[in-house]
């Protein structure tokens, strides 16, 4: 058991090499989207992963390869938080993939939400709504409470520190 006393910086730290150690079973296993030299099967973001392949045998292999860590290292994934979409061409909803041989398979959905972001099924199309949404709550919540101020610069300050990543939260997806 590691205890950080501190302002909780070796946790983060931790966690990364614990999951860089997953990125490189991943790699190593030769499924996945390879774009020239460069691997990317797997897009992370904290405890949030995503797994991409060109074929659902490529992805099924990935999923396996990640189910077998986590099984080394006494990790649970639920598979009813888990989804599989397909982005080019429909859901082949016949075809299923699971976490394991007990578990139930994946559902297919017709959009996921990845880092705030909906991706839809098929076209790969994203959604931003939410975050567009919630960007105009937060600057009329500002704009409400400073009224008609003399100090512009308060404002925009304000608005790049609070209602700026609301908007950009998630756009790398």
């Amino acid at each position: 058991m590691v205890y950080d006393r501190g302002g909780g910086v070796l946790s983060p730290v931790l966690f990364s090499l614990y999951i860089d150690d997953l990125i490189a079973h991943l790699k190593s296993c030769g499924y996945g989207i390879h774009v020239g030299s460069l691997f990317v099967g797997c897009v992370l973001y904290a405890d949030d992963i995503v797994l991409l392949s060109a074929s659902c045998q490529g992805l099924q292999q990935l999923i396996n390869v990640y189910v077998k860590y986590g099984e080394r290292w006494d990790i649970r994934f639920n598979p009813f938080k888990s989804h599989a979409v397909t982005v080019g061409g429909n859901n082949p909803s016949q075809l299923q993939i699971t976490l394991n041989e007990k578990s139930v398979g994946l559902l297919w959905a017709n959009k996921v939400k990845y880092l705030g972001v909906y991706i839809e099924s098929n076209t790969g199309l994203t959604e931003l709504s939410d975050a567009c949404r919630m960007f105009y709550g937060q600057f009329n919540s500002i704009m409400s409470v400073l009224g008609k101020c003399e100090n512009e610069m308060a404002a925009i300050h304000l608005i790049k520190s609070y209602c700026s990543p609301t908007l950009m939260n998630g756009c790398e997806v």
